[in-house]
């Protein structure tokens, strides 16, 4: 109940004890818990990324050297000897996970000084501070009381006419009045003088802290920049390394070749993706309102000659059968495709027309199509391009009709039969009794024969052990 009337209370006026300097102590109070309570919750963050930075990289080189090093025996048995890793590339290898399993020694001991440095130091002023917060809310406890009570005697003060009994409780008020304001001034005086210096000693704590992670992470990045410096001096690589165009033009330099010889391979020169470019999917740029929703990249068609471009719908050629000689391929380069080699001409086994990506039906071409053994390109006609831009796709083919069903003759199933294997006496009044040898039709059975069986016998129908008997011949 009291509880209660401190809250209401905590709703009225305030009274001479709530001044603003003392509502600026318990901001700053609150600030200083604030800042701590970031400061040792940011520092763990930090502190458990350089330990999963450090163990993910080792791990990372860790796989590196099992890669590289030949696995012993690997070649017994297949018929032909493997190639070996280069002898510089494994030295590499190895030498890279001896440095940062040295690096992650080294690192693991600056990183246990953060918690040496920072956080032991926060955590225990944040505790220290932490007891002020109960006497904060006894002297806001007190200061109710003695509002709560100045109240009360300014209210029979102002009654006239008191009795004798008001009176006297008028004078108990008034005492206990008098003791709230003692114990409300001794509380107020208390935190007026251990506030102040506590709340400084608290902010002055944060800047050597921030100057302690400051250098922690100067000596982690030192460290890690020396290790992989020596490693780089010592295998020849550049450090620091050389600007993004030099390191792009090495790497095209390298890749060139290899991509020159792989896509000269028939299978590949033959498909799509050489005429496509490297980034497959390119989502960034803005699709126009006529444009269909197909992704860039590889794309499923009925000819494996169509590719994609980056640069907005373009005009797709259809293929078409036609009665004509087979054109020659055009010398210059398709805008849409890019050039087209004379091995890349449509046959009879890659000829097909492409609407918005949908192979038409082959058995449908051929029935409307005359006997013919060449193939050329015809173009889109103006009016199906501008159809195509307004509606954005082209209409399908509608579904051939479904064959009609096959009507089966409501022929009945064939009687089953079994034979007794052994004599069997109905434990109930639905069991059904017979001897050895007796050929009982089933009626109903299930998937197993450790069942009970529905038979007949004699005209008499009833369940049956199943495992009594055996199939009739």
């Amino acid at each position: 109940m009291q509880s209660m009337q401190r809250s209401f209370g905590k709703l009225w006026s305030k009274g001479p004890g709530d001044n603003a300097k003392f509502s600026v102590l318990l901001t700053d109070y609150e600030d200083a818990d604030k800042v701590l309570a970031a400061l040792i919750d940011n520092a763990r963050l930090w502190r458990d990324s350089w330990a999963s930075l450090v163990s993910c990289q080792l791990q990372i080189v860790t796989d590196y050297e099992g890669l590289y090093d030949p696995i012993v025996g690997a070649t017994d048995g297949h018929g032909r000897e493997a190639v070996m890793t280069p002898r510089t590339q494994l030295e590499r290898s190895f030498r890279l996970k001896q440095v940062y399993a040295d690096l992650k020694t080294e690192l693991v001991e600056e990183i246990a000084m953060i918690e040496a440095r920072i956080l032991k130091p926060a955590t225990e002023a944040r505790d220290c501070i932490a007891p002020l917060r109960k006497t904060i809310k006894k002297r806001e406890n007190k200061r109710l009381d003695y509002e709560k009570l100045q109240d009360k005697v300014s209210k029979l003060h102002r009654k006239p006419g008191r009795s004798a009994k008001e009176d006297a409780a008028l004078a108990k008020t008034e005492e206990e009045l008098s003791r709230a304001a003692d114990e409300f001034n001794i509380a107020d005086e208390h935190l007026r003088g251990t506030l102040p210096p506590i709340i400084t000693a608290t902010f002055n704590l944060v800047p050597p802290l921030l100057s302690a992670l400051v250098l922690l992470q100067n000596r982690l990045l030192g460290l890690y920049y020396t290790t992989l410096h020596g490693y780089c001096e010592e295998f020849g690589f550049p450090s620091p390394p050389p600007p993004m165009s030099e390191v792009i033009a090495t790497w095209s330099a390298a890749f060139k070749p290899v991509q020159s010889e792989v896509e000269s391979i028939n299978c590949i020169a033959r498909g799509k993706a050489i005429h496509q470019p490297m980034n497959l999917t390119n989502d960034t740029q803005p699709r126009t309102p006529g444009q269909p929703m197909i992704k860039e990249g590889f794309r499923r068609t009925s000819s494996g000659l169509i590719g994609s471009s980056n640069n907005g719908p373009q005009p797709r050629t259809l293929r078409l059968p036609s009665t004509g000689p087979t054109p020659e391929p055009s010398p210059q380069p398709s805008p849409a495709v890019g050039r087209r080699p004379d091995y890349l001409a449509p046959t009879d086994f890659t000829t097909a027309t492409v609407l918005g990506g949908t192979s038409v039906d082959r058995g449908a071409n051929n029935r409307n199509q005359r006997p013919t053994s060449s193939s050329t390109d015809v173009s889109t006609t103006p009016s199906t391009m501008s159809s195509y831009g307004q509606n954005g796709f082209v209409k399908k083919k509608p579904p051939p009709p479904p064959p009609p069903k096959r009507i089966q003759s409501a022929r009945p199933p064939p009687e089953e039969w079994v034979t007794a294997l052994f004599a069997f006496t109905g434990q109930g009044s639905g069991d059904l009794s017979f001897s050895e040898g007796d050929r009982i039709k089933i009626v109903k059975k299930t998937d197993t024969d450790q069942d009970w069986w529905v038979g007949e016998l004699n005209g008499r129908k009833g369940s049956f052990p199943a495992n009594y008997c055996k199939p009739s011949s």
